[in-house]
């Protein structure tokens, strides 16, 4: 039996204001899920990339976003 779920990508209120703030679209949050540089941080996980860094969590197949800000500003 083939599953036809699609992995969930669900930011919180907080981390779509950040996005619309920070001019960071959910292309480049994705991008950075998957080829950016991670680091734990307590129960959650921090990913780096193009300047920018994205903390979330992870369970099997859904990305829960907390926020997103840029590293040098």
């Amino acid at each position: 039996m083939v599953s036809s779920e699609r992995c969930s990508f669900r930011p919180s209120l907080h981390a779509k204001d950040k996005m619309i703030e920070t001019g960071i679209n959910k292309f480049e949050i994705l991008e950075s899920l998957l080829k950016g540089a991670k680091r734990t941080f307590h129960n959650k996980i921090v990913s780096s990339f193009k300047g920018f860094e994205v903390v979330y969590r992870s369970l099997p197949c859904n990305y829960f976003i907390i926020t997103v800000y840029w590293k040098s500003r």
